[in-house]
């Protein structure tokens, strides 16, 4: 694929982007780095419904437990056997075992999907590049969020934390 858009985050912030993307109802690859860290959103008619880093994530575990969901044993006896298939993530794995619901991995996904957003709508350095079309394959996960309220609210968590230093 070829790309239509790219820049620097030092003129283009990440949250600007992506309201770009939604007026021009984009589907495609949004990839963004700096130095050391990586992320990919990828967006359907203009809407993100799916992102990763190579950077720091809550993983889905922790996230159960955190909710209190799902033991810290539970999860460390369902890895310690194999998976059913080699792909086979975590959730499903844990949904198979009947520890969770998939009601519960919908949910810790979708948090975990928004809390990258979050981090990444304050990216202020490195480079982006969009790529028209690019799906997000293999994701059985999507996040199923409103732009304008994942950026409200990626600012007022950022706002708290400032407020907290």
């Amino acid at each position: 694929m070829s790309e239509s858009l790219r820049g620097d985050l030092r003129h283009f912030f990440p949250g600007e982007i992506l309201q770009l993307l939604k007026l021009a109802q984009a589907t495609g690859r949004l990839v963004m780095e700096r130095s050391g860290e990586s992320a990919d959103v990828f967006v359907e008619r203009g809407q993100p419904v799916f992102a990763r880093t190579s950077g720091g994530t809550v993983r889905i575990g922790d996230l159960l437990v955190h909710r209190g969901v799902v033991a810290p044993e539970t999860i460390e006896r369902v890895l310690s056997h194999p998976p059913s298939h080699p792909e086979q993530r975590l959730g499903a794995r844990l949904v198979e075992a009947g520890a969770v619901t998939p009601a519960d991995v919908q949910q810790a996904v979708s948090d975990s999907l928004r809390r990258i957003l979050y981090g990444l709508l304050l990216w202020r350095d490195g480079d982006f590049r969009f790529s028209p079309g690019e799906q997000a394959t293999d994701e059985d996960i999507r996040l199923e969020a409103d732009l304008d309220r994942l950026i409200l609210e990626g600012i007022r968590q950022a706002d708290e934390s400032r407020a907290r230093e």
